[in-house]
């Protein structure tokens, strides 16, 4: 029995074919919905023909994309486009409630749908883990989420209440500009001023402090340019309004662990205010996962006191800790198939 796993972003789209349970393949596409929602017809069209899953479980966060007038409006459109590739039938969605929904289902259902991704995750997470605080920092965006008794029991639900409660920090390893990081860094000739400008990202200083390969660089460089290290260097240089001949590489370079342990530090403090709202003991296991989960989760966690940090890699394999809400949607939709269960 196959199962497919989608995970449909506003930039990317990934997902994880299964067969019983273990993963096949794996597909990372980058999709940036505002300029081509058409595109995402397309792979889902190719993809169906290719994988031909028995049943298949998505997970939504590409609503919140400017294309669409509201997340009402882009919930309905990526859910139709879903089933209209691979057919009403055999398509089920994530709900922020935990249960998996079919088409009608969902189409009467939207808000359930939006942004859901990470209660996909948990619950896969809690079956392994029953009592833990998760933390998945992908391209764009960190979730903080405690899991009790194997559910996610955060204190928001939508990205709004989220973003309140320190359980969503908007910011990722790849796509952050840097200006959203800080908006000056300390250098040997004294503070300068990060131009408010989309210069450079979040993967240019990780690509230079050589923690992320140039393959993992998956989304457009904010210049069109080169993904090397010395492309890096060259937006890096123009947000500090300059040139790498000018500030120098040594300097960039400087710069580059100053973001670092400003971003880390933006979700030390989300992380730390979970703690606190939640009570959670210092004992408690960390599962982290995304491509950023060695890069900014487990320094934050180790930063607020944590010691018990587990990488989901390790327990399901690198594809499923890079790709967890589409490696989860599969495994929960394989359940619910084999259950003849659609809640």
């Amino acid at each position: 029995m196959q199962s497919l796993g989608l995970d449909v972003g506003g930039a990317n789209t990934k997902a994880v074919l299964l067969k019983d349970g273990e993963m096949q393949k794996h597909w990372l596409k980058y999709l940036p919905l505002w300029k081509d929602k058409k595109a995402l017809d397309y792979f889902l069209n190719v993809l169906a023909k290719s994988a031909r899953p028995n049943v298949v479980g998505a997970t939504l966060t590409g609503e919140l994309c400017d294309v669409f007038s509201s997340r009402r409006e882009g919930v309905v459109e990526i859910v139709k486009a879903v089933c209209n590739a691979f057919g009403d039938e055999i398509c089920l969605f994530m709900s922020l409630d935990g249960t998996l929904l079919t088409r009608d289902q969902s189409l009467t259902s939207l808000q359930k749908l939006a942004a859901a991704n990470w209660v996909a995750s948990t619950l896969v997470v809690g079956k392994k883990y029953p009592n833990c605080l998760f933390i998945d920092v992908g391209s764009t965006t960190t979730d903080i989420i405690p899991v009790r008794r194997g559910k996610p029991v955060p204190i928001g639900h939508t990205d709004l209440q989220r973003l309140r409660a320190g359980e969503l920090v908007y910011m990722g390893v790849l796509r952050t500009p840097l200006p959203c990081i800080c908006s000056e860094v300390s250098l040997r000739g004294g503070k300068i001023g990060v131009a408010a400008e989309n210069f450079a990202i979040a993967a240019d200083i990780y690509r230079v402090l050589g923690m992320i390969k140039e393959g993992d660089y998956t989304c457009e460089t904010p210049d069109g340019g080169e993904k090397d290290r010395k492309g890096c260097m060259q937006r890096i240089a123009r947000v500090f309004c300059s040139d790498v001949e000018e500030i120098g590489e040594e300097q960039i370079l400087e710069a580059a662990k100053i973001f670092h342990d400003k971003q880390t530090n933006h979700v030390a403090r989300a992380l730390k205010k979970v703690i606190r709202l939640h009570r959670i003991p210092r004992g408690t296991k960390i599962v982290m996962a995304g491509l950023g989960r060695r890069i900014l989760a487990e320094k934050a966690a180790r930063a607020a006191g944590f010691n018990e940090i587990i990488d989901l890699a390790a327990i399901y394999g690198e594809e499923a800790a890079l790709m967890t809400p589409a490696f989860s949607a599969g495994l929960l939709a394989t359940e619910a198939f084999e259950h003849g269960c659609r809640d």
